[in-house]
């Protein structure tokens, strides 16, 4: 069969068709690098699925439905400064949607709530907020005013036991004033971070960009091209690593997150999907072996210290993902055994073994930040979709449907994903809970292989 035509593993056909590209622009072909041979994908039909009850009662735990949870009642923050107006709107939209992706509650419809405006505690009236038709136990409020920028006074109070539970103060643009505020109501209610402050980096064309969570804000990071994949942020947040074709090769880049280079790999080699571990290391496939084998490499963050994990002949393993709880493991994708699979290993490359022994064509692992799941794209001739698969007991549930998804990236906070989809019509960036729901589309001009971070 002509190898055009075989179905290819997701990463291996991202970097297959950037080397076609430059080839193209460059006149290069006898100098592109080649790719090595992947098996023949089996077909999903008629394969083992994946026992999805247990697993999505327990992932329905982490989010929180409509009609469950306490009932948190959001006012409109009261500007109180002239010229005020428009941040106010965008202040109190954005504030509302953070908290309705967050699903830590059920917000109060804001035809319930009181219509007496409330920009500070002395205009709270415990009694019409807990009665009908609102029905709050907890209420945010606040005003906004103006100090050259806009500053935020916000405040959250149990309104059954009327105890004030932040007061705190922000100044900034409207939007991230919002979005810091909706991170100390998450933090109270649930313990854990929000995300509503966190980044997402995906490539855009030849670039590589960065957006705010929720899809806004978007800004170029890196495009020292011509051809930019793979953007994997380090657990952290505090650095991030992709794959450029500047030197004609694919290798890796590593910067800060603020854009400051750090190193990578000089290979004249096919190498790819980075991926860096709570320590500071730097995991890799490449195919620098004299049979062509893609397989499992990590080193320091500027290249140096290079050890080899994986040793199969003539396969393909990629896509290594470091465990961002321990640093002591790695999952990755490999056809040894003839389909695509998530693999499991040490991260000195000892234990390998198979993740979910299913047939099919799996793809793009990726660890939730506490190291309990592993959400991958799984499928076969009839299509791909987004799985979950908790590590310990193997249970699987498919968190997609609709048109072609792939490479799911997690939240900070483990309660959301990232990922690609087509749905649409071309590639873009989606986001949705961990079970599933609450899927919304992030960008509208083209974008691929997302990574979270804070």
């Amino acid at each position: 069969m002509n190898r055009l035509h075989r179905p290819v593993v997701g990463i291996l056909a991202a970097i297959f068709l950037a080397g076609m590209q430059i080839s193209a622009n460059t006149g290069r072909g006898s100098t592109s690098p080649s790719l090595p041979r992947v098996q023949q994908t089996q077909q999903a039909t008629g394969q083992q699925q994946p026992d999805q009850g247990g697993l999505k009662s327990q992932l329905g735990t982490i989010i929180v439905t409509p009609g469950n949870g306490p009932n948190l009642a959001v006012a409109d923050f009261v500007a109180r400064s002239g010229g005020l107006e428009a941040a106010a709107g965008t202040f109190n939209q954005v504030l509302w949607d953070d908290l309705n992706f967050a699903a830590i509650g059920g917000l109060v419809g804001k035809s319930l709530i009181p219509k007496t405006p409330l920009p500070d505690p002395a205009s709270l009236k415990f009694d019409a907020w807990t009665a009908d038709p609102a029905r709050a136990d907890y209420v945010a409020f606040g005003n906004l005013q103006n100090n050259g920028g806009t500053l935020a006074d916000c405040y959250l109070y149990d309104a059954k036991t009327k105890q004030q539970l932040i007061a705190s103060r922000h100044t900034g643009d409207a939007r991230r004033v919002a979005h810091e505020f909706s991170d100390e109501i998450v933090k109270l209610l649930t313990g854990k971070d929000g995300v509503a402050t966190s980044k997402i980096a995906y490539v855009s064309g030849g670039t590589i960009k960065v957006m705010d969570y929720d899809g806004a804000n978007e800004r170029v990071f890196a495009s020292d091209g011509p051809t930019l994949l793979f953007p994997q942020f380090s657990p952290d947040g505090r650095y991030l690593a992709y794959v450029s074709y500047k030197s004609g090769w694919p290798n890796i880049v590593v910067r800060t997150a603020d854009g400051a280079l750090i190193g990578g790999t000089r290979f004249n080699a096919t190498t790819s999907s980075p991926s860096i571990s709570p320590g500071g290391q730097l995991a890799f496939s490449s195919a620098l072996g004299s049979d062509g084998s893609m397989e499992i490499y990590v080193s320091n963050l500027d290249g140096s210290n290079r050890h080899q994990l994986t040793h199969t002949r003539r396969a393909v393993n990629i896509a290594p993902r470091w465990n961002p709880a321990t640093g002591r493991e790695i999952a990755f994708v490999s056809d040894r055994g003839g389909a695509p699979e998530v693999y499991v290993m040490d991260s000195s490359g000892a234990n390998q073994r198979p993740l979910l022994g299913r047939g099919g064509h799996a793809d793009s692992p990726s660890w939730s930040p506490d190291g309990r799941y592993i959400a991958y794209t799984f499928g076969g001739e009839e299509g791909y979709q987004i799985f979950v698969s908790d590590v310990a007991t193997g249970q699987q549930l498919q968190l997609t449907s609709r048109g072609r998804n792939e490479s799911p990236s997690w939240s900070p906070d483990g309660r959301h994903l990232v990922y690609q989809s087509t749905r649409g019509g071309r590639t873009e960036i989606w986001q949705m809970h961990i079970d599933g729901t609450g899927q919304r589309q992030l960008t509208h001009g083209g974008a691929r292989l997302a990574t979270w971070a804070k």
